[in-house]
């Protein structure tokens, strides 16, 4: 959808009035009013996509930067998504005014992709989930989302929905293990490990969660006996997935009598679980 500039323009200078001086946001805007769409992105972006501060006049205006392609490529979804983001402080202007235009895109698009805008209104942009397709064997594949995941096996696709991350979490990439033991002639076991920081309510720390699951032709089994975090550090930002590792936490191994097993490694619940066949 562009804007008709007169409508931009009266946005624009109601926005002037109601901006505090000399904030982020009223610079971003004065930007926008001098059509330098590049510096009021570069100033209302990370206003408007943070979760710290919620403002619903910087999301507004970024979202229909995206929706319009000034200052930024265009992107229908994440406007959406800050319309959305707006929307959720209802009783101010532009709350309101993002409302009405979350419930346009709304109507305008399928129902995945109204669940794609939702997810991100939710969890944010900055989340680092890579979409990934893992293959266990030929013609066995899992293909993994923000959604959730979809099994290709023999022929058929099956979708598995769940959602794991919530507001700011964070993911590191997911990884693939398989665990060959047991009796002589037995098949291997799959298994995808998720991992994702999960911030506190003051974002002053963060705490690492391991979502294990096992593949099983046509299944996505959940190993539920990790339920409490791997490990909770103070940081205004979780570390960066290259300078973790992972390993020093946690472990998923065979025992001496070829068993699968899980390891947590280090802290309070430090301990290991057999993993039961399937």
């Amino acid at each position: 959808m562009r804007w008709p500039s007169l409508i931009v323009a009266s946005l624009v200078a109601a926005a002037m009035n109601q901006a505090p001086p000399q904030t982020g946001t009223a610079e971003g805007v004065a930007a926008l009013a001098r059509g330098d769409y590049q510096q009021a992105a570069g100033i209302l972006k990370p206003i408007a996509e943070g979760w710290r501060q919620p403002d619903p006049m910087a999301q507004f205006f970024m979202a229909t930067l995206y929706e319009t392609g000034q200052g930024v490529p265009q992107d229908p979804l994440r406007a959406c998504a800050l319309y959305a983001r707006a929307s959720w402080v209802f009783e101010h202007p532009f709350g309101a005014q993002a409302g009405k235009l979350f419930k346009t895109l709304m109507r305008a698009h399928g129902t995945e992709w109204i669940q794609d805008c939702q997810l991100l209104a939710d969890i944010g942009f900055d989340h680092r989930f890579e979409p990934v397709t893992l293959t266990l064997t030929p013609g066995h594949s899992i293909a993994w989302d923000l959604n959730g995941a979809t099994i290709t096996y023999e022929g058929k696709a099956r979708r598995f929905a769940m959602r794991l991350a919530s507001r700011g979490s964070m993911f590191l990439p997911i990884r693939q293990t398989e665990l060959r033991g047991g009796a002589p002639g037995s098949s291997a076991r799959h298994f995808n490990e998720v991992f994702l920081w999960r911030p506190s309510a003051d974002w002053h720390s963060w705490s690492l969660e391991w979502h294990l699951f096992e593949i099983v032709r046509d299944q996505v089994i959940r190993v539920d006996a990790i339920s409490q975090p791997v490990v909770t550090i103070q940081a205004a930002e979780p570390p960066a997935a290259r300078s973790f590792d992972l390993r020093t936490y946690v472990d998923l191994r065979l025992t001496a009598n070829g068993d699968a097993e899980w390891a947590l490694l280090q802290g309070p619940r430090a301990g290991t679980g057999l993993i039961g066949g399937r």
